[in-house]
């Protein structure tokens, strides 16, 4: 099965009217804050506390928005629903899922990061 590009580089540049630096700045916030909510996602779920998980999701989720990340925000939106309904006995496999799509993601904007300094 084929997956399709991680992020729209072109959507997510349209969000910020093609202002690179502040894409940039955007994306550098990402990759240094996104590990940290993911972390706290984990600890939260570890500690059974679907109020953290779903804040850290929710918080996720808007980040991930910005870069247009499908797989990604599926993934965010789908823990922060299970983890307010408080279905915890499903919120694991969610956050396997979540874990695997945010690394993808970050992996793809530190590619993109160091496309543009390259040029």
């Amino acid at each position: 099965m084929t997956q399709g590009p991680v992020f729209d580089i072109d959507e997510a540049l349209a969000r910020v009217d093609q202002d690179r630096e502040t894409f940039d700045m955007m994306l550098d916030l990402f990759v240094e804050h996104g590990p940290k909510d993911l972390a706290e996602a984990k600890a939260a779920l570890d500690a059974q506390s679907a109020v953290g998980v779903a804040r850290s999701s929710h918080r996720l989720k808007g980040a991930v928005l910005q870069f247009c990340a499908p797989a990604a925000l599926d993934a965010c939106k789908a823990l922060e629903e299970t983890a307010k309904a408080g279905n915890l006995a499903q919120a694991g496999a969610l956050y396997a899922t979540l874990e695997r799509e945010l690394l993808r993601l970050l992996s793809a904007l530190r590619l993109e990061r160091d496309k543009g300094l390259a040029a």
